[in-house]
């Protein structure tokens, strides 16, 4: 069996990482053991059979997360759950424009405290990581989040 033979075979198999395996594919073409035409077709086929789950360094992406999470709740903010008790001025992580994505909230309600959800009361704010507002939370008529800009003060 030949190189190339057992290169095509580990591709069609697949479970591999794409940037490694072209690694390898340059390594062999560079040592001569496979030829040009051989290099550009095995390059070709572990591009296209790559499977992007196979590219993912889970363990490293859960780090990264729990970095992040980690640093959000040093600053005292925690994500936001049912039946929280959140008091004025205080920050929340919560999906308010349902995008999947974990927004920072502040409530700065007339109530020295709220345990309903982020935007079912008025007072609410959107904010930035540094805590600067930037959209007011508001409902439609028929109940539905909207989140209007606010817009900088103009410079003097």
């Amino acid at each position: 069996m030949t190189i190339y033979e057992i290169y095509t075979n580990a591709i069609n198999l697949g479970g591999y990482n794409a940037e490694e395996m072209e690694q390898k594919i340059e390594e062999m073409y560079a040592c001569g053991k496979i030829s040009a035409e051989e290099r550009i077709d095995l390059l070709n086929r572990a591009n296209e059979n790559a499977n992007d789950l196979d590219q993912l360094d889970i363990p490293a992406k859960l780090a990264e997360l729990e970095a992040r999470i980690a640093a959000v709740e040093s600053k005292g903010v925690v994500t936001w759950v049912a039946g929280m008790s959140v008091k004025k001025g205080q920050t929340v992580l919560y999906d308010i424009d349902s995008d999947g994505v974990l927004d920072y909230v502040r409530y700065d309600g007339g109530r020295s405290y709220t345990t309903l959800r982020p935007g079912k009361i008025e007072g609410w704010v959107k904010t930035d990581a540094d805590g600067n507002a930037t959209h007011t939370i508001e409902k439609d008529s028929e109940g539905n989040i909207i989140l209007v800009p606010i817009e900088a003060a103009p410079e003097q």
